[in-house]
């Protein structure tokens, strides 16, 4: 999860400020109901994600250990302990547990979890020498950030690392500078999810849900036509997570299998280097991406305030597998898929298209300290990584399986369940590229411009959009 905190992305829209309190507050377990992502990937969005605020002066060496920092944050490492941050809520009860574990299977091996820094930006940590030594990020730019900041250990040649990777979906793995910087803990992809009751209600087949982004945009007037509920809340045919507009590449890529299914994945929105964009060519289909999501937004509320999981929304189409825990949390009583909500594909252009989606999923990187504490935290991240304890980490957060063979197991045949397994084949993993996050914020940018505020039409927008992120990626910042 990669958060831009940089705040210079212009026309990004201001969220009052109840709004983001009560995003956090429920994201840290203040409230009895869960915002969008409480459990998995979108948590540590909520939470405080991984983020791209800053850049490290240096990776921290094989110096002596690092002084303690303030107790409970990431970066206070007890000499001869393993250090792992992660997200605050669910993960970190998980991960203790597996902590527990491991200090068992290993007697005399101590692990700390605490939580990431605010906002998630180790940066502070690395340039002080408190960092941890484990930090679970999130697939795609970050480890490449991090790689060419020489901040992260490359992985191949560790003792066991061979035998890892080959149990591990090649699909999941994405070297960089032709070195391996991170084991994939779990996998998450995106797919839409609907409400069947309001599909009924607006007089819609729930079965037959729509595959075409003219029958999306049709079946959400629809049910944008409902009444409002019985305590006043409005219904609308489909909701955006605008909030997250300021996060950069993580957020982008939630909006990605929209604008892959535009090009039918002809392309994405940088060259394989990271010079320049692409997207601003015509068969990359931007302009296609923005004015379908121009339209819908006209039948979205403007911010995540009111959530699928309200039952005011008929359709999410950023629905990733990781949010699966929060159907139990949904208004009134539980949601159950295949019963009141169905998954499927996001829509595509055309019948007969293929639909895709973004592989995303958290990344486990070993950061540079001392050769003594990096060879621990190894063999923390390879316990991890182990098929039982893999298997309930994935299972506890609601994530899917990396490693090949869990695949096969019966959990994942369920049918709620099989939809996402199935939708890996058409997965396309995010641009490993350190600089992504400019392009990605000057994109989203004109997004709030455009789809938000009306400001742009859409072929002004893709023109708009190329400009700024090639300032971007000159000027090595967001503009």
């Amino acid at each position: 999860m990669q958060r831009s905190t940089s705040g210079r992305c212009s026309g990004i829209y201001l969220i009052p400020l109840l709004t983001i309190l009560a995003m956090l507050l429920a994201a840290c377990g203040g409230t009895t109901e869960r915002t969008p992502g409480s459990a998995g990937e979108p948590t540590a969005a909520v939470g405080g994600a991984l983020g791209d605020s800053g850049q490290p002066t240096a990776p921290a060496g094989d110096s002596a250990e690092p002084a303690a920092a303030p107790a409970g944050q990431a970066g206070e490492v007890t000499p001869g302990t393993i250090q792992i941050a992660v997200v605050a809520g669910a993960m970190q009860e998980t991960m203790e547990a597996m902590a527990k574990a491991f200090e068992q299977a290993n007697p005399g091996m101590k692990v700390q979890v605490v939580q990431e820094p605010e906002g998630g930006a180790f940066e502070a940590l690395i340039a002080a020498g408190n960092q941890p030594d484990i930090i679970t990020g999130s697939f795609g730019s970050m480890p490449a950030k991090y790689a060419a900041q020489e901040a992260i250990v490359p992985l191949t040649d560790l003792p066991g690392a061979q035998e890892l990777f080959a149990r591990v979906d090649e699909q999941t793995l994405q070297q960089d500078l032709g070195q391996n910087f991170y084991v994939p803990l779990g996998v998450d992809v995106t797919m839409m999810i609907y409400n069947k009751e309001l599909f009924k209600e607006a007089g819609l087949d729930p079965e037959r849900p729509p595959a075409t982004f003219a029958e999306f945009l049709d079946a959400a007037k629809a049910i944008q036509a409902l009444p409002n509920r019985p305590d006043g809340t409005k219904v609308y045919g489909t909701v955006f997570w605008n909030d997250a507009l300021t996060w950069g590449g993580w957020y982008w890529n939630m909006l990605q299998p929209i604008y892959l299914n535009a090009n039918q994945n002809e392309c994405q929105l940088l060259n394989r280097l990271g010079t320049d964009v692409v997207f601003d060519q015509p068969e990359c289909q931007m302009q296609s991406f923005f004015d379908f999501t121009k339209q819908a937004q006209q039948y979205a509320p403007l911010t995540m305030e009111q959530s699928f999981f309200s039952r005011s929304i008929g359709m999410w189409p950023q629905y990733g597998y990781s949010w699966e825990p929060n159907l139990s949390d949904a208004k009134e009583h539980p949601m159950t898929i295949g019963e009141d909500v169905g998954v499927v594909p996001v829509p595509v252009p055309n019948e007969g298209d293929t639909s895709y989606s973004t592989l995303g999923g958290r990344a486990l990187m070993l950061l540079r300290t001392t050769p003594e504490r990096q060879a621990r935290a190894w063999e923390f991240i390879k316990f991890l990584m182990e098929d039982a304890n893999n298997l309930t980490f994935i299972k506890d957060l609601g994530y899917l399986p990396a490693i090949t063979a869990l695949k096969d197991d019966p959990y994942f045949a369920e049918p709620a369940r099989r939809p996402f397994v199935d939708a890996l084949a058409n997965a396309v993993y995010p641009q490993a590229i350190a600089n992504f996050d400019d392009a990605a914020n000057a994109v989203l940018a004109t997004y709030q411009e455009t789809v938000v505020e009306g400001k742009l039409a859409p072929d002004e927008a893709v023109t708009t959009a190329s400009e700024r992120a090639r300032s971007a990626l000159q000027q090595g910042s967001t503009p």
